[in-house]
């Protein structure tokens, strides 16, 4: 079985558990926090690795994390140690995220700007592409700041995008520029 099929049960697993226990909001969060610990290139390195023991990996683990998040995450990541499976935690806190989304309804986009932009800003594209959602569905919008797209934006959700950047429209004009498609066209006289 692919380890993302593994990561997926027990992601689901702890969604099943964090409802009966009417804490599946806190258990996602405390899932962000775990899913940015695992961005860390050493601590996965610690967790994969064969030489260091499952005591030290949970004593890490527990200096880390313990007094950060709830009991109920901490037991299973525990738990995990345990059964030698903490390599899969980073993509086990993928799958609980993207399940937490599907269960809440929650579609993810991105919108890539040269500046920043405000909150203000942001609620104005989530309802200038509202019409991209289903009915009961939310949008959550991650920015990205890219300044050599000069102006406007791109506007990506699942498969689709806008892109009204100036660089791409300079860029549009650059091959228009030296299209000589319409020479074919004119008459000869």
């Amino acid at each position: 079985m692919s380890q993302s099929k593994i990561a997926a049960r027990y992601a689901k697993s702890l969604i099943d558990l964090s409802i009966e226990k009417s804490a599946l909001d806190q258990s996602y969060q405390d899932m962000l926090s775990l899913q940015s610990l695992c961005a860390n290139k050493d601590f996965m390195l610690m967790l994969k690795s064969p030489i260091v023991s499952a005591d030290k990996k949970e004593g890490v683990i527990r200096t880390l994390l313990a007094d950060k998040i709830s009991p109920l995450i901490y037991t299973f990541i525990k738990l995990l140690v345990t059964k030698s499976r903490e390599p899969l935690l980073a993509n086990i806190s993928t799958a609980f995220v993207s399940q937490y989304k599907a269960i809440k309804k929650i579609r993810t986009a991105t919108l890539v700007t040269a500046n920043p932009q405000t909150e203000a800003q942001l609620e104005e594209f989530k309802r200038q592409f509202a019409t991209w959602l289903k009915p009961g569905e939310t949008m959550e919008i991650f920015q990205k700041t890219e300044p050599e797209i000069i102006g406007g934006f791109i506007f990506q959700m699942e498969g689709r995008q806008i892109d009204t950047t100036a660089k791409r429209k300079l860029e549009a004009f650059r091959t228009n520029l030296y299209d000589s498609s319409y020479t074919n066209l004119v008459v000869k006289s």
